[in-house]
């Protein structure tokens, strides 16, 4: 049953009315160690594979970490209880991302939240039962997320990047497309929302060639290899962080993607544009995150925040959007159900609508997508021998999703 208070004024003030300068520099309840569940302590698990991601993953951190210290700012949540997420790194194995989830649901975690390896994370939650899980970065397809009731999708759902994607090259002149992706949920599924979209928009699409990359591998030799072979007019790459990177700089080098048509999801954020450093390709078509090319006040605030918290990381990334959104997410949650049992808060979860440093947002009854937004756009230089994400357009993911009911 939900707290006649609901959200408590405190909690919403101080995430969202910019007291910037008052949140204390010390990393509050990021990575302690797990202990015995208290009175009073609400505990969260972060399973999320970092050290084989690298920064996309530390960015996230970063961000979930900025939200807390403000929820600790705010004296905690359901009166004054403070937060702790204990994050394990499950390095991209789905069997010890459920291993860790068994063992910290024994030491009392409510809830779940964590993302960037498709597999791993639709093992995680499944291993959590009926508690709560967030998938924050995890590109899952809505099918797989609909068929885990405790499963709520943040970030975009494969679906959602490939129609994306799909509509802005369907009225261009490749007819004659390839597809590299990864050998996981998240990129069969985007490969197949891709065509999917563009050959119901036309009728002479033809496939040049596929090939699927095992994730985490670096392993990109053959998919250059089947480009090389297949010739394509058209280039789906539905890879990301490390694999995308050695795609990129190894396509580059051997002159292969030169007058393609190119589209990859999620490489207008600022860290896959910093680890391609100078090399960032001109003209493929993405989504992303146009971090400081919009305002209003909770999005500077979230900027000039994270940025102070973190100066030796620049700007924030989509990773660290995402990260700042899922502990406010699991914050308001337990707020407003004023609850620690499974069915109050997915039962919050699946009602609720919350302010975001970009808008307010909501999870969609039928898929339990996220309307948080994607932004379609392309690649460029920015005159300074690096790129940057341009002319990008906000969609809304849920609709997206959609799409294929």
């Amino acid at each position: 049953m939900r707290h006649p208070a609901r959200l408590a004024p405190t909690l919403a003030a101080v995430l969202w009315a910019g007291l910037i300068a008052l949140v204390p520099l010390g990393l509050i309840g990021a990575g302690a160690p797990a202990r015995a569940q208290d009175d009073t302590r609400i505990l969260i698990g972060d399973i999320t594979t970092t050290d084989r991601i690298g920064e996309p993953a530390l960015s996230y951190r970063r961000g979930w970490a900025l939200a807390l210290r403000y929820i600790s700012l705010a004296g905690g949540v359901m009166g004054h209880r403070p937060i702790e997420v204990v994050p394990i790194d499950p390095q991209g194995d789905p069997d010890a991302a459920a291993r860790a989830v068994e063992d910290l649901k024994d030491q009392g975690a409510v809830l779940f939240m964590g993302g960037m390896v498709a597999n791993v994370t639709l093992a995680a939650a499944r291993a959590a039962g009926d508690t709560p899980f967030l998938a924050v970065d995890a590109r899952l397809p809505a099918a797989m997320v609909e068929r885990q009731p405790n499963l709520f999708q943040l970030g975009p759902s494969a679906e959602a990047l490939g129609r994306a994607l799909a509509a802005e090259v369907a009225g261009g002149p490749a007819t004659h497309w390839g597809v590299v992706a990864q050998d996981d949920y998240f990129g069969r599924a985007l490969a197949h929302a891709f065509w999917n979209a563009l050959t119901s928009a036309r009728a002479d699409i033809t496939l040049a060639m596929e090939h699927y990359v095992s994730p985490l591998s670096g392993d990109i030799g053959p998919a250059l290899d089947a480009v090389r072979a297949g010739q394509p007019h058209g280039l789906v790459v539905g890879l990301r962080d490390g694999d995308l990177v050695a795609f990129v700089d190894g396509a580059a080098a051997e002159g292969l993607l030169g007058g393609l048509v190119v589209v990859a999801p999620q490489m207008g954020s600022a860290d896959l544009m910093a680890a391609l450093r100078g090399r960032v390709p001109q003209g493929w078509v993405t989504t992303g995150y146009p971090c400081c090319a919009f305002g209003g006040q909770p999005h500077r605030s979230f900027v000039e925040g994270y940025e102070r918290e973190n100066p030796e990381a620049g700007m924030p990334t989509l990773g660290a959007l995402y990260g700042y959104t899922a502990m406010t997410t699991l914050a308001t949650a337990l707020e407003r159900a004023w609850s620690i049992k499974p069915v109050d808060i997915t039962e919050e979860l699946r009602r609720m609508s919350m302010m975001t440093p970009v808008g307010e947002i909501r999870f969609d009854g039928a898929t339990r997508q996220s309307s948080l937004p994607v932004w379609v756009g392309g690649l460029a230089s920015d005159g300074q021998g690096e790129g940057q994400f341009t002319q990008s357009r906000r969609l809304n993911p849920v609709t997206l999703t959609r799409q294929g009911r």
